[in-house]
């Protein structure tokens, strides 16, 4: 018997993209849609395409109106995507997968997911089972009781598509209130402050970057490393050179391969700090970096670009 596929999102004041997310998903076997609050046509649109519309109070935690969507659903398997997204892979390509001897041994599918200036692997697709569910207020994640989820997934060609959507432009501070709860409950939540130094990347305060992604470092760099790690290294490479510190950037930068021996970006950056300086050096991390295949990444980035930055000592 062919799997049946669900789809799970929430949603809130969303009348200007929202149709496209839908008419991308509408070939699955349901559509379930929490609504959070909705003062424009949301809703409407959303009751177009699927029957199963709830409402539910917004309380600052995407995690709980995640979880309530991902309770109404019935289907064996669930996709979950955002309003401001588009699925791009066909509905009956995932289903073919689903139906497939291979995904006997997974509870979960790993897409591509695109977004304007980084790329990223995540979980979109997820057996529907009590032993999953919704963790963390803000930038939430998917935990299997049963231990790492993502090893428990099927690593596909599947593609997501990532906007912005034009209702964060009513509440542009969500994220950082969110994030700030967390810390105030637990100054030493390492997921918050990765997150709280990413939201000052996009608001370019170059010092509170440091200031949060400092505070994660030492944290994180004594406890098992992981690619989030990483990347938070890679991160303080970017900001100690906005503030023209050659060598705390190549500090950072170096603790990032070190992190990650597979991250390609920071090995572009450091061929490029040492560039007429040290061509020894310059030619060494190139080479690397012509070896290095980005696996395990969290964030794929225009490496290029990151390194047209670098200052010279």
């Amino acid at each position: 018997m062919s799997k049946t596929l669900g789809v799970s999102l929430i949603v809130k004041n969303e009348a200007d993209c929202i149709r496209a997310c839908l008419e991308s998903v509408k070939d699955a076997d349901e559509i379930v849609i929490v609504d959070t609050g909705s003062e424009d046509d949301t809703v409407n649109i959303c009751k177009e395409y699927t029957k199963h519309v709830y409402s539910d109070a917004w309380d600052d935690n995407f995690a709980r109106s995640r979880s309530i969507s991902l309770s109404h659903c019935s289907a064996d398997w669930i996709l979950i995507i955002d309003a401001d997204e588009v699925l791009k892979t066909p509905i009956r390509a995932i289903k073919k997968a689903l139906d497939g001897y291979v995904m006997n041994k997974y509870l979960g599918i790993l897409f591509d997911v695109r977004l304007a200036f980084e790329g990223l692997q995540s979980i979109r697709i997820v057996k529907n089972i009590p032993e999953i569910q919704w963790q963390s207020a803000i930038h939430n994640t998917l935990l299997w009781t049963g231990g790492n989820l993502r090893e428990r997934c099927y690593h596909s060609s599947f593609v997501i598509e990532s906007g912005f959507s034009p209702a964060h432009k009513k509440d542009p501070d969500r994220t950082v209130r969110i994030l700030q709860k967390q810390l105030d409950r637990d100054a030493n939540d390492t997921r918050a402050l990765y997150y709280m130094a990413r939201e000052y990347i996009n608001r370019k305060d170059t010092d509170k970057v440091i200031e949060y992604l400092t505070k994660y470092f030492q944290i994180c760099w004594y406890k098992p490393w992981t690619n989030e790690l990483a990347d938070a290294c890679y991160l303080l490479a970017l900001a100690y050179i906005d503030k023209k510190d050659w060598h705390s950037s190549v500090m950072y930068a170096v603790s990032a391969v070190l992190v990650l021996p597979t991250y390609k970006a920071p090995m572009i950056f450091l061929s490029a700090a040492f560039k007429g300086h040290y061509p020894l050096a310059s030619a060494y991390w190139n080479d690397l970096a012509s070896r290095a295949n980005d696996a395990g990444i969290l964030f794929q980035r225009d490496h290029e670009k990151t390194a047209s930055k670098i200052i010279k000592p």
